[in-house]
């Protein structure tokens, strides 16, 4: 785990931004200026020498915020290097330390030594400033280093080419270094390769786990890749005033998004655009959960603003489209929204599925798309409801009650909640399937028992299941009670079902056409009856208004095919 790095952790680089040039760096008189190249060291130098330098150095190297800090220590201390040696190595670390982990460094100064002639010095004030530069072929692990250090600072694709080039020809030295590997990290990053920066930002953790901008990295490319879970355990690590940044606060705000808990993603994403309002991404991503709340208008100014910046954008046309749909009730808006975007996105999977439930709402030809939409859906996600749902919706409209059967069985047999207990309960009725339906009814009563349609659908349950007396006294208890006329008139339609006598059984139809004049069953059943006793006038009189209601309902079209062959024409 990440150790807690209070803001005094630099407590030693503040100390040697602050050292005076006549204590531990100052320049002794008469010591030569290092010699140009690519090394502090001097040919020949005591072993003594060379130990403390390549101790010091592999420190700056590592660049981790302990290491860096330990390099600081180390120049103070020196005993064996010289003034200048040690002088330059401390600046270097304390500089260093500032550019790769400002979080920790705070409101740390630059270093009030002036920097110390050297070519390593200068290697890195060009990094940098952004001065792209390739060392020679004899330089050492720090010349080859310093240039990779401008992604930084800079975000130009010449600073990631830089970077990437540097950090290869640095590679060759075979040290580990975690600063270089948070830089390739930065750079795949930037240049579209997730995978390769999630793999350097790993290399860089396993190298230093102080080093929290790798932390960062990856749970920032775990996002990327949606995988909010990975990434929040990944910056879990993270102590405070680290795990309390801004930079921390940003990813574990995408991160929580990402993973859908969106109860706990608002309020940090909030916090993210009152540092910074104009962040267009996190913008979206609070007008989504704010849409997924059903807070239209609070979502509606940041979808305005978010159209001057890419409004081709899947996600912005997903909600322009559901904000049509779901708060203005504009069907037509949210089409031409979903058209839009499918032409851009075709396989986008969301949008297709949305696009089936919208035109399902629409004309012919749209019903025809939606049809289309949801097999496509379906063919992505094989227990998706909400697929199976418009597809079970076109088999019902179609009276195609075998295939929607068979839909509703998929779609039970997904595990999935799904509330529409009536269309589950049609398909089987009409495919004939009793026992099945009767289960259903069953469970939709139990669940809802103040609903009507449930109420009916059992009762009608068990007068198909031979269960007489059981529907006469559970369809003479709904009609003491109270409800409205459409769903008074079927329990009447039922009970004249359950009737034994002819007069008995047109009376419960008559109050039933009373309750509701266009309840097609029992217009349907007074036609029956007065066939039955050869008053054909009056028998089209009924059948005439049903076909007016259900024109393409087959049990309806085989009533007037029988009138017709009777001489009873119906125009």
């Amino acid at each position: 785990m990440i150790r807690r790095v209070a803001a005094g952790a630099f407590a030693v680089l503040a100390w040697a931004a602050a050292l005076s040039a006549t204590v531990l760096f100052s320049s002794c008189v008469g010591t030569p200026p290092p010699r140009t190249g690519t090394s502090l060291s001097s040919g020949g130098e005591p072993a003594a020498v060379q130990a403390e330098r390549n101790g010091i150095e592999a420190l700056i190297i590592l660049g981790s915020p302990s290491s860096l800090e330990r390099a600081v220590e180390l120049s103070r201390e020196a005993t064996h290097l010289s003034a200048s040696d040690a002088k330059t190595y401390g600046w270097l670390a304390y500089e260093m330390a500032r550019l790769v982990y400002p979080e920790l460094a705070g409101d740390l100064p630059p270093s009030s030594i002036a920097p110390p002639d050297s070519p390593l010095v200068r290697s890195f004030i060009d990094a940098r400033n952004g001065k792209s530069a390739v060392p020679g072929p004899d330089s050492g692990p720090l010349m080859e280093l310093f240039p990779a250090l401008s992604i930084f600072r800079l975000k130009t694709a010449a600073a990631t080419g830089a970077t990437l080039s540097s950090i290869e020809r640095f590679n060759r030295f075979g040290m580990t270094s975690a600063a270089a590997d948070v830089a390739r990290g930065i750079a795949l990053e930037r240049s579209g390769d997730l995978a390769g920066a999630l793999s350097a930002y790993g290399r860089a953790e396993s190298a230093a786990a102080d080093c929290y901008p790798a932390t960062l990295g990856r749970a920032r490319m775990l996002v990327e890749m949606g995988r909010g879970q990975e990434a929040l355990a990944a910056i879990a690590v993270l102590a405070s005033p680290l795990a309390d940044s801004a930079a921390s606060r940003r990813i574990r705000a995408q991160a929580l998004y990402a993973a859908g808990k969106w109860a706990e993603a608002l309020p940090l994403i909030t916090m993210v655009l009152l540092d910074d309002p104009l962040d267009s991404r996190f913008a979206l991503m609070r007008a989504h959960l704010l849409v997924e709340r059903g807070e239209y208008r609070q979502a509606a100014p940041l979808l305005d603003a978010y159209a001057s910046i890419n409004p081709t954008d899947r996600l912005y046309i997903l909600l322009r489209a559901r904000i049509a749909m779901e708060s203005a009730k504009d069907r037509s808006a949210a089409a031409a929204a979903l058209r839009v975007g499918l032409e851009r996105y075709p396989d986008d999977a969301e949008m297709t599925l949305y696009a089936a439930e919208v035109f399902w709402g629409g004309t012919a030809d749209e019903k025809a798309q939606a049809v289309g939409f949801a097999r496509k859906a379906l063919a992505a996600d094989p227990s998706s409801t909400r697929a199976l749902k418009v597809i079970l919706a076109a088999d019902l409209a179609n009276g195609d009650f075998g295939s929607a059967a068979v839909v509703a069985d998929a779609i039970q047999a997904s595990g999935k909640t799904f509330a529409d207990f009536e269309s589950l309960y049609k398909a089987y009725r009409g495919a004939g399937r009793l026992a099945d339906a009767s289960r259903l009814a069953q469970a939709w009563r139990a669940g809802d028992p103040a609903s009507e349609p449930a109420a009916l659908a059992w009762a009608t349950s068990l007068l198909e299941r031979g269960e007489k007396a059981a529907a006469s006294d559970l369809v003479a208890k709904l009609l003491s009670g109270k409800g409205s006329p459409a769903y008074r008139s079927m329990l009447y339609w039922l009970q004249s079902r359950l009737q034994t006598g002819e007069e008995a059984v047109l009376s419960s139809l008559r109050t039933a056409l009373v309750e509701n004049g266009m309840n097609v069953e029992a217009l349907a059943a007074m036609s029956d009856i007065y066939v039955k006793k050869a008053d054909y006038q009056r028998a089209r009189f009924y059948l005439k208004q049903a076909i007016s209601l259900a024109p393409d309902r087959a049990d309806i079209v085989e009533r007037r095919n029988v009138l017709a062959q009777l001489g009873v024409a119906i125009p």
